[in-house]
């Protein structure tokens, strides 16, 4: 069967079937529900990969009704134009939606049947948006995806948390689509397109003037916003906090991911050529981003004890990790950007749901308050820390590949401090993931501090109590954690990647590619490097993210250690900056697209 014949299904087919449980959920009942969305949620992963698989070497062009452009002409149809990185987040979406299905088979016992339409209208729509060739519909499948999201963390809205938190996010976010279509706007104004390879070749490689330079910036912090970069991070944690588990899965593992994604998609089909001559300087505003958003993220997740929240600032964190593979703006970077993307977004969605398993199991959410009493549950424990261990980036974890190809990209551009930033944020992350498990699992040292945000628990998706857990919420967690390792032993993966990433920073060919209908060059692949000061690297943090964790929990007996105090309870300033309110998190998204704006104003004019 030709891959033409399934590129549309992927999006297609969840959306028809959650418009049938949106309106038949009531009578089919709760069971008929979840295996139908299972369902279809599995089909999309097999869809989704047979169509990575059709375009792992050549990139393929999809126009919808047949409406190629003319040669010369405007190109009025709508296309998706997919290749292997695109197809891979699409593959990774529907990977995390089965195993969020699948982990919600016993839990939300009063949901109306809503939860599973809307987690088919994500996953259709971030598939959607991995593969269109059309700025406009880029958006147009983030704010359906944003959409349904706002109403996935509102789930439960009995309660008044869960509603603050998808207030904050919707609020936010809004205010980030509108930054979004104003940049839109503005290019559609200048070159009449909207098709990124065509607004591509209108714009060519004439300099960037102040109206180019203006689209460029508010579009890229709109998509900044909605992959929670600092300062445009603070709905994030407040988000997380109150959505249910299965649905911080697809905010952390992928959605924060490909706002990112959209940032390298419009800069390589669009503003590669007018900001050619400012490449050096945008670098380094983009690698201060990702740097100040990894640091404060660290900082901020190993002073939270909500374990929901932790992860959340750990998702942070490693965001700014990613923007790097993006904001080197070389495909080398761009290659490790994907394979730290997947690896991360597998391993933290697995540690999402054992946060589930624990809140189901347990009650409660607070590292505070479950001291000691996860004992027994030596299987989630160990999928913690496994995940622990894989946010340190060490041996045999994905996210290694991933580090070693970024810090090795950083290096080449004279760039080579970017790796100890690296190794801040995974020794704090992973320490922070670390100390909660010993506490929680294990009830070592002293309880952790009462801090506000502990306060705040996550209402149990059941009332009655469980002393088991079900093996439908064990596997998914187990499944996505292995996953994360798996991806480290792909043959050749560092150089397949790399490959894919030269294909995809490929301007002119996606031009020709797109719109006259033409082959791009296959690069060929370049050859596998050494990872031994990557595994030195790594297994530094991940030693030093170990003592850390066990120097906080028992720092009384260890007063040299002493200092893991102040880590632990946190910056003042910084947590007061996280205040809760939706103004004070849209004056810092005001202030942080001024800073934005007068960086770009000063250096890339």
């Amino acid at each position: 069967m030709s891959i033409t014949t399934y590129i549309p299904l992927p999006i297609a087919i969840p959306l028809v079937v959650a418009a049938f449980l949106a309106f038949t959920g009531k009578w089919i009942g709760r069971r008929a529900c979840d295996t139908l969305a299972i369902a279809c949620a599995a089909g999309n992963l097999f869809l989704t990969l047979a169509i990575l698989r059709g375009v792992w070497s050549q990139p393929y062009v999809y126009w919808f009704g047949n409406w190629w452009p003319r040669p010369g002409g405007v190109a009025l149809g709508i296309c998706f134009s997919i290749d292997a990185i695109g197809a891979s987040l699409a593959l990774l979406t529907s990977i995390l939606t089965t195993a969020g299905l699948v982990f919600s088979w016993w839990i939300f016992e009063e949901t109306e049947n809503h939860f599973q339409p809307l987690m088919l209208i994500f996953m259709a729509a971030m598939c959607g948006f991995s593969y269109t060739g059309d700025l406009f519909n880029l958006f147009v499948f983030f704010e359906l995806m944003s959409v349904s999201a706002f109403a996935l963390c509102g789930l439960k809205t009995v309660e008044p948390a869960p509603l603050q938190g998808a207030y904050n996010f919707a609020i936010v976010n809004t205010v980030g689509a509108f930054m979004i279509v104003i940049g839109i706007g503005l290019l559609y104004a200048r070159t009449g397109a909207l098709n990124l390879a065509q607004v591509g070749r209108s714009l060519g490689s004439t300099r960037a003037d102040s109206l180019v330079l203006l689209a460029f910036l508010l579009i890229a912090v709109g998509y900044l916003t909605k992959a929670a970069i600092v300062p445009f991070h603070f709905w994030l944690a407040d988000a997380h906090a109150v959505a249910p588990s299965p649905v911080c899965v697809l905010f952390s593992g992928v959605m924060v991911e490909l706002g990112i994604y959209a940032v390298a998609r419009i800069y390589w089909t669009i503003f590669s050529g007018p900001l050619a001559a400012h490449v050096g300087a945008l670098r380094e505003i983009l690698l201060l981003l990702a740097a100040l958003c990894a640091v404060v993220g660290a900082l901020m997740c190993f002073a939270e004890h909500h374990l929901k929240r932790l992860l959340a600032f750990s998702t942070i964190s490693h965001a700014g990790l990613t923007l790097a593979g993006v904001g080197l703006l070389t495909s080398k970077a761009l290659g490790g950007f994907v394979i730290y993307v997947l690896s991360h977004g597998a391993i933290k969605g697995g540690l999402f749901l054992c946060a589930g398993i624990v809140a189901h199991r347990l009650k409660r959410i607070g590292e505070d308050h479950l001291h000691g009493r996860g004992r027994g549950m030596w299987f989630t424990a160990a999928l913690f820390i496994l995940g622990a261990f894989g946010l340190a980036g060490i041996l045999p974890f994905g996210t290694l590949l991933g580090e070693s190809m970024i810090s090795d990209a950083a290096r080449d551009f004279q760039q080579g401090w970017f790796q100890y930033v690296f190794v801040f944020a995974e020794i704090l992350t992973a320490g922070a993931v670390l100390r909660a498990s010993f506490r929680i699992f294990f009830g070592w040292g002293d309880p952790a501090p009462t801090d506000e945000s502990s306060r705040v628990e996550e209402g149990p998706e059941t009332s009655e109590p469980h002393n088991k857990t079900p093996i439908t919420m064990l596997f998914p967690a187990a499944a996505l954690v292995v996953l994360g390792i798996a991806i480290c032993f792909w043959p050749q993966l560092r150089s397949t990647a790399d490959g894919a990433a030269q294909t995809f920073v490929n301007q002119p060919g996606y031009e020709d590619m797109v719109l006259d209908n033409t082959s791009m060059a296959v690069p060929a692949k370049p050859p596998e490097e050494s990872l031994a000061g990557s595994i030195l690297r790594s297994s530094i943090a991940g030693s030093l993210a170990l003592a850390l964790a066990l120097g906080s929990v028992f720092r009384k007996r260890l007063p040299a250690l002493s200092f893991t105090r102040s880590l632990e309870m946190g910056n003042r300033a910084l947590r007061t900056l996280h205040s809760g309110h939706p103004g004070d998190y849209v004056a810092w998204q005001s202030l942080g697209t001024a800073a934005i704006g007068g960086l770009f104003a000063w250096f890339l004019r």
